[in-house]
C-alpha cells in the first residue's frame, strides 16, 4: 500500500512526538482527503489534543497541556476502547451528537474516529472530518486511517515514554 510507504517515510524523517506525530497527521490528511485530522492521546479518561492539521481557523491552536474528560464523548469512547471505528455516516444519533461541539456542521460533511493501538492498549484516536461539498468517509476510508493509525501505535510508546521525560509536567 502506498499510504504505508508514504507514512513510513514520514516517520523516518521526524523525530520526536510532536514531529512524528504530525507528519503522520498530514499524510492520513491527505490520503482521507480530509478537511482536518487531529491525533488526540486517550489516558486516564481524558483525551490530549496532540496534533491537530488541515484547514483549521488559524486561531485555533493547541496547548499540549489542556485534556477534555472522556465522558464528553461516551459513545466515541466506549467504541475506541472496544478497538473499533466510528464514522458520521453510518454511527449512532449519539456519536453525531457527542461531536456537534467540535464539527461545525455547515463546514463538514462528516468525520471519523479510529483507535491508535499500542501494546495491546488503545492509547488514541485519529480524528479527521471532510468537507462539506465532498462526500462523507466510506468504509475503505475508514480501512485506510485504521491502518495508518496502526502503523503511528507501533512508535507511539517510545515517541510517549520521551515526550514525557523531557516534559514532566506534561
Amino acid at each position: 500500500m502506498q499510504a504505508r510507504a508514504r507514512l513510513q517515510g514520514a516517520i523516518d524523517e521526524h523525530s520526536g512526538l510532536l514531529e512524528v506525530v504530525e507528519a503522520t497527521a498530514v499524510v492520513i490528511c491527505q490520503e482521507l482527503s480530509a478537511r482536518t485530522v487531529t491525533v488526540t492521546l486517550l489516558k486516564d479518561d481524558m483525551y490530549r489534543d496532540i496534533v491537530k492539521v488541515g484547514d483549521y481557523d488559524p486561531a485555533e491552536s493547541i496547548d499540549v497541556r489542556e485534556q477534555y474528560p472522556a465522558f464528553n464523548y461516551p459513545e466515541a469512547t466506549a467504541r475506541l476502547l472496544a478497538n473499533q471505528a466510528y464514522v458520521s455516516s453510518d454511527s449512532t444519533r449519539d456519536i453525531h451528537h457527542e461531536h456537534l461541539q467540535i464539527v461545525p456542521e455547515e463546514l463538514v460533511s462528516g468525520f471519523l474516529g479510529v483507535p491508535i493501538v499500542a501494546d495491546g492498549q488503545v492509547r488514541g484516536e485519529v480524528f479527521a472530518t471532510r468537507r462539506a461539498a465532498e462526500p462523507p468517509f466510506t468504509a475503505d476510508d475508514v480501512e485506510v486511517a485504521r491502518d495508518l493509525a496502526t502503523q503511528l501505535g507501533g512508535r507511539f510508546p517510545t515517541l510517549l515514554a520521551e515526550y514525557a521525560l523531557a516534559n514532566p509536567d506534561w
